[in-house]
């Protein structure tokens, strides 16, 4: 692997994109359980027995840490089968509402695939699949209607539209019965999900379990170099001692006469400049902080914050960002891997292995590191943020008992492990027809089989624990291993995941978008730094007091 520094990455699937959102971030406080997740809270109850995955293939990488994603070298030659069980199903039609991650799939009229799927769950499953931007009103009226689906895809989380606790609890199914405790070794492929997932989705609501989550790395940000400049011009690996140090650097690296800048970002969300990012450097919280006395903290409300936007200002007005930035519609696309800035902040996992291929597909290729956090102050200990790992949820209509029991079969089914005969049919679709194995005996899609299988979103009805593997990036999962445990065993979390605040997707969402437009106006000079304090008073009145009221009401209703 050519680049210095640690390189790091997804499963299956490598031509697309998850929907670019940051996550919300995990829970903090209380104790770890086994499965990574605090305990003590009424929902604890609720939720289903960690059984570790069954590993009917062994990880070249795995940790004793149940945060941290197993990692693969290669699909297994001559892969085991999964199921030993009868089919799932029972002959019956299965309607689902889906977000359209992918282009669309192949229709199923005309899709080989997807009927052979179909035929091993002995079950007719068809999909309703709607765009991202059109998600919110078409689940709106979703649930206004009488006939609901069988399963139902809640995007990024209980956010995705208004009332959705409520719409659970009058319309969808109390899977308690059937998944929580014991009850989920029934269906242990689902048991294989981390707890962490399960609590931070809140698939619990009121003490009753109606979601289940699709399961995501932890890591949420990291800082990425250009590793072919970063390396020759400061050296491999170098990770920078405190905030002089990497000033230092960024000045090293300018080179606006050769058309690359030190830093560089797009404007708008989700990483709004890298502010986010960024300000784990300086020790803010992530997203919120909880203290002792309990007073929470937005991070916008913290010195640090307020510090990591008096530090981007400065380097903006030194000339050390891609002074085209505030045109950027992607980061990584627009500027990062044609070469316009050396430094970017980026998503961990999916949008660096997208990157990192992308880079790896120009002449002469271009690498990318990454740089392991660091703090502003030498000796403070270096923070990383982490989500809540998960990426969305499922729910399905109320149902008869036989019929919640066929479709969480289905569910278990779909999320056979990494590297069985379900999981590469799901993932890359029958061999000859949808893909070839070259030299290595590694799975290598057609276009049509990524348009028979790919495409169909089988992975967000239901999924293994996400594995780190990408075929066509050799290196990648030792690289992603080793800088998921880097960032995981220096995660900060936030104390409000897994908690419910009605205004914080109403108001709260435009909220916050106002005050990181205003922000971005400081740092590029268009605002005076003075303006600060009041853009984060704007945000009190607006929204910002009522959320916290709402999640501190939510936190004493939980003990």
């Amino acid at each position: 692997m050519a680049g210095g520094g640690i390189l790091i990455g997804s499963a299956a699937l490598p031509f697309v994109m998850e929907a670019c959102t940051i996550p919300r971030p995990a829970p903090g406080g209380g104790a770890a359980s086994p499965s990574g997740t605090p305990t003590g809270s009424k929902a604890s109850a609720a939720l289903p027995t960690y059984v570790p995955p069954t590993q009917l293939t062994q990880p070249a990488y795995h940790s004793p840490d149940p945060r941290i994603t197993d990692g693969y070298d290669t699909f297994p030659q001559n892969p085991p089968k999964s199921w030993t069980r009868p089919a799932p199903g029972a002959g019956s039609n299965v309607n689902v509402f889906m977000v359209a991650y992918y282009p669309q799939p192949t229709p199923y009229d005309q899709n080989p695939t997807w009927h052979e799927v179909n035929k091993q769950l002995n079950a007719s499953v068809q999909m309703s699949l709607v765009t991202g931007a059109d998600y919110a009103v078409k689940i709106g009226t979703v649930m206004a209607g009488n006939d609901l689906p069988d399963i139902m895809h809640i995007y990024n989380g209980i956010g995705a539209a208004p009332n959705l606790p409520e719409f659970f609890k009058a319309q969808c199914a109390d899977l308690t019965p059937y998944l929580s405790g014991d009850g989920a070794k029934d269906y242990p492929n689902l048991a294989a999900i981390p707890t962490y997932a399960w609590t931070n989705s809140q698939c619990v609501i009121e003490g009753k379990l109606y979601q289940w989550p699709i399961h995501r790395y932890l890591p949420l940000l990291g800082n990425y170099v250009n590793s072919d400049v970063y390396d020759k011009v400061i050296g491999p690996g170098y990770v920078p001692r405190d905030l002089d140090d990497w000033n230092r650097i960024l000045h090293a690296l300018n080179n606006p006469a050769g058309s690359m800048w030190a830093m560089g970002a797009a404007p708008g969300a989700p990483r709004f400049f890298g502010m986010y990012g960024y300000s784990a450097m300086f020790g803010a919280p992530n997203n919120w902080r909880l203290d002792a006395a309990g007073t929470l903290t937005r991070d916008m409300e913290t010195d640090e914050f307020k510090q990591t936007i008096g530090w981007m200002r400065d380097t903006w007005a030194a000339g050390l960002w891609y002074p085209d930035s505030l045109q950027l519609s992607s980061s990584r696309v627009d500027g990062f891997v044609p070469g316009k800035f050396v430094t970017n902040i980026e998503g961990f996992g999916n949008s660096w292995n997208d990157f990192w291929r992308q880079g790896m597909q120009l002449n002469p290729p271009r690498h990318f590191g990454f740089i392991p956090p660091f703090r502003a102050k030498a000796g403070d200990p270096p923070i990383a943020f982490l989500t809540g790992g998960f990426v969305s949820t499922n729910v399905m209509k109320k149902a008869s008992p036989d019929r919640v029991k066929e479709l969480l079969r289905i569910a278990d089914w779909l999320a056979a492990p990494f590297g069985t005969q379900e999981d590469l049919l799901l993932s890359y679709g029958i061999q000859d027809q949808d893909y070839t194995l070259d030299a290595n005996n590694q799975p290598q899609p057609t276009r049509a089989g990524t348009s028979n299988a790919g495409y169909v979103p089988w992975r967000y009805i239901s999924q293994h624990p996400y594995v780190q593997y990408q075929a066509d990036l050799p290196g990648y999962a030792r690289a992603s291993f080793d800088a998921e445990q880097i960032q995981v065993n220096a995660g900060v979390t936030d104390p409000t995941l897994g908690y419910y605040s009605p205004t914080m997707y109403s108001k709260g969402t435009v909220a916050d978008m106002t005050f990181h437009q205003a922000a971005v106006d400081i740092v590029v000079g268009r605002r005076p730094m003075s303006d600060y304090d009041q853009i984060v008073q704007d945000w009190r009145a607006a929204a910002g007091d009522q959320v916290r009221k709402e999640y501190l009401n939510a936190f004493a209703a939980a003990t």
